[in-house]
């Protein structure tokens, strides 16, 4: 519920300072004291569009803050959660900042967020009713039924996107169709002209590794040069030394042996180099004649990848054969996607046809719940329906194939039609009443407030409005804007808005009203500008009756 509502510098409001209870509340005052400054106010702190012209003249800064407090069931919780943002002991702060440029800051619970976050948390914390209700617009009217019978529209939505794709996929395919002649030319061209080349895996990385080396032959064969020419003396310097290790074998066999095994290992080892080093000496002093194949090679690799726009030719190749393989059997292919798509329009409409069932049966419910809302409002003589029409499939979507309109009868004998051209102004504010008490507590919107939801109305049945808005009271908090008397007496608490002026400054200023101060509130509704003891005694009688 809405604990508390902080006001600085909004239109005619300086400071104010509000705090809120359980149940009803009233907030009554003259024409133009105000009372649309109070909405005005706690949409900016719930995400509405700021406007420079909110800002009170002369100042350069206003500031809007609202508290709430949640049970911890709200679903509300788990949205912060999502989203991020932090909170403890059930308690919600949104606070927005204005400037005089019109630029505004939002904040929930000192964090800075988004004023579309602010706007999408503050639709879950208060709805605000009146003459211009939404419900007046047909196209709310599906949602309305569907938030009371809790509907789950799930499969249906599934559905419709599965549908969505095959349509897509089958439109694609037969606008490609047209000119899959022309693509198959090309594909063909392609792929022969990939095949032609034969490119290996991981052969252009070989290439230039090759390239690379050949680049550095000259420096190679000068190094490999060298170590041949320092080789063959070391070579000789071997022989001769092992012959002269032989000669003197047979004196200290024990100590020549083990050095005439080594000097056979050196001796092999450094041949077998030499061996190695001739080989690749060859190599080398042949690289050079090999390099200009390697290069048209590598350039022709390169070519064709820059012209199919690729970095893996046999990964294209796989593709293009992919494509053509399709190509050729794209009858085929044309017969898949159709058959997909009508086995999906079936579903979605087998889906979306028992989604109309339950709302249909929700709509009984809905017919039979109005009615009885509607003798108490004295309407007793005035029939509601929920009217239904199907969809063409152009208008298929998410919500199924059902396009829903509430429709009144107000009294026997006058013709039957939607809410908002049928109904007079009075007969319309009760209606939409009445569909509040019954719809809302589907919700779990915890505030709701009502902004001169009796025009039109007065007497018994302002009266009868007032005790239903008190009974909805019982399990929601109200807030109910009004210039009715007999809507006042219901109140739990009262609040009276006025405004002053003091050195041509106009300011708004709300108070709330003490038991006895509310029969002389209620009096001057009664009255107008001159309250008379007649009034004040019939105020006093209303406040009682409602006691």
């Amino acid at each position: 519920m809405l604990e508390s509502l902080s006001i600085r510098n909004i239109v005619l409001i300086e400071d104010l300072q509000i705090s809120f209870k359980e149940g009803l509340c009233l907030l009554t005052g003259e024409t133009g004291a105000g009372k649309s400054i109070l909405l005005d106010a706690l949409g900016l702190a719930l995400g509405a569009r700021a406007e420079a012209r909110l800002l009170r003249g002369g100042t350069s800064k206003a500031q809007v803050t609202a508290m709430f407090s949640l049970p911890p069931t709200h679903p509300l919780w788990k949205e912060l959660d999502d989203q991020e943002i932090d909170y403890e002991g059930g308690e919600l702060i949104f606070r927005r900042t204005l400037d005089g440029d019109g630029k505004s800051k939002c904040f929930l619970n000192d964090q800075v967020i988004t004023q579309s976050l602010m706007r999408q948390l503050g639709q879950d914390l208060v709805e605000v009713h009146g003459q211009f209700d939404k419900l007046l617009q047909p196209k709310s009217h599906l949602k309305a039924l569907d938030d009371y019978g809790k509907v789950d529209k799930s499969p249906v939505e599934e559905a419709y996107k599965v549908y969505c794709e095959a349509k897509e996929s089958l439109k694609t395919f037969q606008e490609n169709l047209g000119r899959s002649q022309e693509r198959q030319v090309f594909l063909c061209f392609a792929s022969e002209e990939i095949e032609k080349l034969n490119p290996k895996p991981g052969e252009e990385a070989e290439l230039e590794k090759e390239r690379a080396l050949i680049f550095h032959c000259a420096k190679m064969a000068e190094a490999l040069t060298i170590v041949t020419q320092n080789l063959s003396p070391a070579l000789s310097g071997l022989f001769q030394s092992h012959k002269a290790l032989v000669r003197i074998q047979d004196l200290i066999p024990e100590k020549i042996n083990p050095l005439l095994k080594t000097a056979d290992q050196a001796i092999i080892e450094v041949q077998e180099l030499c061996e190695e080093l001739k080989f690749l000496q060859g190599e080398v002093e042949s690289t050079p004649r090999d390099l200009e194949i390697l290069e048209n090679r590598l350039y022709a690799i390169r070519g064709l990848a820059r012209k199919y726009q690729t970095e893996d030719l046999l990964a294209t190749l796989k593709a293009f054969q992919e494509e053509l393989n399709s190509l050729d059997h794209r009858e085929d292919t044309l017969k898949a996607l159709e058959k997909k798509l009508e086995d999906a329009r079936q579903t979605y409409l087998e889906k979306a046809n028992y989604l109309s069932r339950i709302r249909k049966e929700k709509a009984l419910e809905l017919q039979k719940a109005l009615a009885n809302e509607l003798d108490p409002l004295k309407l007793g003589q005035a029939t509601f329906r929920v009217h239904f029409d199907v969809c063409q499939e152009d208008s298929w979507g998410l919500n199924g194939v059902d396009r829903v309109e509430f429709y009144v009868q107000t009294n026997p004998g006058m013709p039957e039609g939607p809410l908002a051209s049928i109904a007079s102004g009075g007969e319309l504010s009760r209606l939409m009443l009445a569909l509040k008490v019954v719809l809302v507590q589907s919700g779990a919107v915890p505030t709701l407030i009502f902004d001169e939801i009796e025009s039109g109305t007065g007497g018994a049945v302002a009266a009868a409005m007032g005790e239903r808005l008190y009974t909805l009271s019982k399990s929601l908090q109200i807030l109910a804007i009004t210039h009715s008397p007999q809507i006042a007496a219901y109140g739990s608490e009262h609040l009276v808005i006025s405004k002053s002026v003091q050195e041509d400054v106009t300011t708004t200023h709300v108070r709330v009203l003490e038991e006895g101060e509310r029969d002389e509130e209620i009096a001057r509704m009664l009255a107008g500008e001159e309250i008379t003891e007649e009034a004040r005694a019939a105020a006093r009688r209303l406040i009682g009756a409602r006691r």
